[in-house]
């Protein structure tokens, strides 16, 4: 008899060792999916962020292109003179720099939307 008990005994044991086990493992990839969870969400945060100061900084350039284009039309028509010369350098230091922006937003934009779609395929599978 007491070979029988210890037998059992030991089965117990053997059984809550391994419900332990699996109960650890998961927890231990709950806990690691909530990290990562955390860790989009920070992100999320961040890209946010940064395209409501791109979509700022976006719209001030638009309007001042509308500016620039209008008055380029008007300077289109009489093209002669320094104040036209005038003018023109200004305009081109001006698409100079709108150019140099527009590389820099297109470049940023084109992170995002990697990092979107990442988002998005980290979303659909959670």
């Amino acid at each position: 008899m007491g070979k029988l008990t210890f037998d059992r005994l030991k089965k117990i044991l053997c059984m809550f060792t391994l419900v332990f086990f699996v109960m650890s493992l998961t927890a231990a990839s709950v806990s690691a999916e909530s990290n990562d969870a955390n860790k989009w969400n920070q992100e999320k945060k961040k890209w946010d962020a940064e395209k409501k100061t791109w979509d700022k900084e976006k719209n001030t350039w638009s309007n001042e292109k509308k500016k620039w284009d209008a008055e380029k039309k008007t300077w289109d028509k009489k093209k002669k003179g320094n104040e036209y010369n005038s003018w023109l350098n200004k305009y081109n230091a001006w698409l100079s720099k709108y150019s140099a922006w527009s590389s820099k937003y297109n470049k940023w934009e084109s992170n995002h939307r990697k990092w979107e779609a990442n988002y998005n395929k980290w979303r659909n599978n959670h």
